[in-house]
């Protein structure tokens, strides 16, 4: 499947959504580490980042895997 997605849109977007995760209100952008039964956990300390953090993974993984394909 060919999909034509301008990545320089998609890098710059993710560029943003860092700095909007840096310069949280609430957080300052720091998160804790905790180390769990399961190995370490990397924990994002506020809500008000939280997703956008989650959005970040997803759209990280997408451009990679669109730089690979």
């Amino acid at each position: 499947m060919q999909v034509n997605i301008d990545l320089s849109i998609l890098s710059r977007l993710i560029a943003e959504l860092r700095k909007a995760a840096a310069d949280c209100p609430r957080c300052e952008g720091t998160r804790e580490t905790t180390f769990t039964s399961r190995g370490r956990d990397n924990v994002v300390p506020c809500l008000e980042c939280e997703n956008v953090h989650q959005a970040l993974g997803h759209l990280e993984a997408a451009l990679a895997a669109l730089k690979e394909g």
